[in-house]
């Protein structure tokens, strides 16, 4: 609290006391005046009174000496008057010279009540006078007045002794009491600050801070209440922060994305799952538009704001890759009444409708694939079933017929639940080190059998120093095996060539290794340009008679292709009609 402040309080209580002293001293002093008066006029009556008895009015021209006598023994001037108001006799003065007296206020008053005073100043003695005066009465008659006067300098003298002495002591009082005034005020201003201090780290959230000020009486109190004040607050916060950070870890961690989008359409929250979703790394302050860049979604969130009333549809965003979303939009509202925004909730729907196209894509290839074999082994056996069965020579051909036909249709299952799995992640990578070298050489055993059939040799082509990969070993073994198989099956002379080589840094200033490229070459009959993009499409063939011929189901290469891309590597195809083909595998470094 800012010192003028209590300034302003010592100023007031100031004036006050002043004030209480000033109504004190004029009080007492006016008091006294009037009780000293009082008595004078008591004493005076009283003398007045035994001088009437011996006012020898018989003796008119002596009254002045009389009075003056009398004034020797009383101290008081004297007058004597008649009923006329004639001033008969003066102790100060010659009578014969002095004004009627007849207009005097003490006279009216003591021809009214017997006695009358009054004080009047002189002009001459330059102080006030007590005149008191007193009806004489003789046998029933009024014979005239006697008049005392005395002068009230001794009591103006008393009254301003006694008036410095209040002034003494005033001045006395005020200064012990702005001293402990002052003192008292700066205390209070410390306990204050001190307090005004905490209550403003209290503000600034420095609850555990504590307010100590024993021996400061109501501030003592008042220090305990504020510091019990705090540790509530600071157990609230607490609470209520605790609250808050389960529920954001709750947000956060909801599978499904989540949006809450403000009235003014810049997204105010948003989960892991949404930042994944949308690929970006930081959501909140945009407009939801540069989020969901989907015409549908727009049109739902107004029509939510417009009937307050919750809200779904089905989506198809591109970026950052394409996904089937099923969205489910929601008003919120902190105030009845009046809507504060919209919730919108995304459930990746990329996985089911992946699935159920592969579904169809399953059911119509497996009927396309498999109508071949199974029209096939029902022929033959019809034609067994006829009559043949009975012609030994023709009977064996078409037993072998079938029992091809039969293999085709296992090898057409097995790659077809091999590429689903793959594709659905059913199968995943169990990475280690690898040495490539190996690989090779297993894959070489596997196929040296078939490839020898048709005079045709599998070479292998590393260099000398090991090169060692992380991967799934059983898995890459399969990759290079269809590779190989393929490149064999297409090949009618010459050989297939497998090499493993590092690959020159593309930033040689860097200390990082180039990356590892793993190649199946062949001298085969290669592919025209106007198929490479085509191929790892199931079922995809580009001689499908001379594939259907050797044994291929044409989803060999599809298998290799999802097998690539789940380890995160990268495949490059390069052909030359009737020189060969070259399918290369990149492993990053």
């Amino acid at each position: 609290m800012k010192a003028h402040l209590f300034r302003r309080i010592f100023l007031i209580y100031f004036l006050v006391l002043l004030l209480s002293v000033i109504f004190i001293e004029l009080y007492v002093t006016n008091v006294v005046r009037s009780g000293y008066i009082s008595n004078l006029k008591d004493s005076l009556s009283i003398q007045a009174g035994i001088i009437s008895e011996n006012i020898p009015f018989s003796q008119a021209a002596a009254l002045d000496e009389f009075c003056r006598r009398i004034k020797e023994k009383t101290g008081a001037r004297v007058t004597v008057i008649d009923i006329n108001g004639k001033v008969l006799g003066d102790s100060d003065n010659d009578s014969l010279k002095m004004d009627n007296h007849a207009d005097r206020l003490e006279i009216r008053q003591a021809i009214v009540s017997d006695t009358g005073w009054s004080v009047r100043h002189s002009d001459t003695l330059k102080h006030d006078f007590l005149y008191l005066a007193r009806k004489i009465t003789n046998e029933g008659r009024t014979d005239g007045f006697v008049r005392l006067a005395v002068p009230l300098k001794d009591v103006a003298a008393s009254v301003n002794a006694l008036r410095l002495k209040i002034n003494i002591s005033v001045i006395l009082i005020i200064l012990l009491s702005g001293l402990v005034l002052t003192w008292q005020m700066e205390r209070i201003r410390r306990f204050v600050n001190r307090i005004s201090d905490y209550a403003d780290a209290l503000a600034h959230g420095f609850l555990k801070k504590r307010l100590r000020l024993e021996g400061a009486g109501e501030f003592t109190g008042l220090a305990h209440n504020l510091n019990d004040m705090a540790s509530e607050m600071e157990l609230s916060i607490a609470q209520r922060d605790e609250k808050a950070n389960r529920l954001n870890v709750i947000i956060k961690n909801i599978p499904d994305a989540l949006l809450l989008i403000n009235t003014r359409g810049v997204i105010e929250l948003s989960n892991n799952a949404a930042r994944e979703l949308f690929g970006l790394s930081e959501l909140e302050g945009r407009q939801f538009m540069e989020v969901v860049r989907n015409q549908e979604f727009l049109s739902l969130v107004d029509q939510v704001r417009s009937s307050r009333a919750t809200g779904s549809a089905d989506l198809v965003i591109d970026y950052p890759e394409q996904r089937h979303l099923s969205v489910m939009v929601s008003p919120i509202s902190y105030t009845v009444g009046e809507i504060a925004g919209v919730a919108a909730i995304f459930h990746d729907m990329t996985r089911v409708e992946r699935l159920e196209q592969m579904r169809k894509d399953f059911v119509a290839n497996v009927s396309h694939e498999i109508k071949t074999p199974i029209t096939a082994i029902k022929g033959f056996a019809e034609t067994l079933l006829d009559g043949a069965l009975y012609d030994k020579e023709h009977a064996v051909k078409f037993l072998q017929t079938i029992t091809d036909q039969s293999e085709r249709i296992n090898r057409l299952v097995d790659d077809l639940l091999t590429l689903s799995s793959v594709e659905l992640g059913v199968i995943k990578m169990n990475k280690k080190k690898v040495d490539v070298s190996d690989v090779i050489d297993r894959v070489i055993e596997a196929v040296v059998v078939q490839a020898a059939a048709r005079d045709i040799l599998v070479k292998k082509s590393v260099g000398t120093d090991a090169i060692i990969i992380s991967a799934d070993r059983d898995r890459l073994e399969q990759i290079l095996l269809n590779l190989v198989d393929n490149a064999v099956k297409f090949t009618e002379r010459g050989d297939v060539r497998i090499s493993a080589q590092r690959a020159p840094n593309p930033q040689p200033l860097t200390p990082d290794a180039g990356p590892i490229e793993i190649t199946v070459s062949d001298t085969g009959i290669g592919i025209p340009l106007k198929h490479l993009f085509r191929l790892g499409e199931r079922f995809y063939r580009v001689d499908s008679s001379r594939s259907r011929e050797l044994g291929g189901t044409g989803l060999g290469l599809a298998i290799v292709k999802h097998l690539v891309k789940a380890h995160g590597w990268e495949m490059e195809i390069e052909s030359t009609p009737g020189k060969g083909t070259a399918v290369k595998i990149i492993i990053p470094a």
